[in-house]
C-alpha cells in the first residue's frame, strides 16, 4: 500500500478524535459562558470566552472540511504544506 493509502485512514481517525475533543471544548466554553452570565460576569470576560468559542468553531470547521474533502485534493494540500515546511 502506498504512503497516501496509509496516511488517509490515519488522518481520518486523527481528525475524528480532534473533532470530538474540539466539540467537548466548545461545550465546556458554552457552559463557562452560561455560568458567567448567571454570576453577572464582566463584559471583558464574556468577550474572551466568546472569542475562544469562535476560534474553536473555526478549528472544527477546518477539521470538518479536511474530513469531507476529496482524497486527491487533501493529498495535494498535505504535499503543499510539506513543501512550505521544507522551505522554512
Amino acid at each position: 500500500m502506498n504512503s497516501i493509502g496509509v496516511l488517509i485512514p490515519i488522518l481520518g481517525i486523527t481528525c475524528g478524535i480532534i473533532a470530538v475533543i474540539c466539540g467537548y471544548l466548545i461545550k465546556s466554553q458554552k457552559m463557562k459562558l452560561d455560568m458567567m452570565r448567571e454570576q453577572g460576569g464582566s463584559n471583558a470576560a464574556n468577550g474572551e470566552v466568546m472569542a475562544e468559542l469562535h476560534r474553536l468553531k473555526d478549528r472544527v470547521a477546518v477539521l470538518e472540511r479536511l474530513m469531507t474533502d476529496d482524497d486527491r485534493k487533501l493529498a495535494g494540500e498535505i504535499e503543499r504544506l510539506r513543501g512550505e515546511d521544507a522551505r522554512r
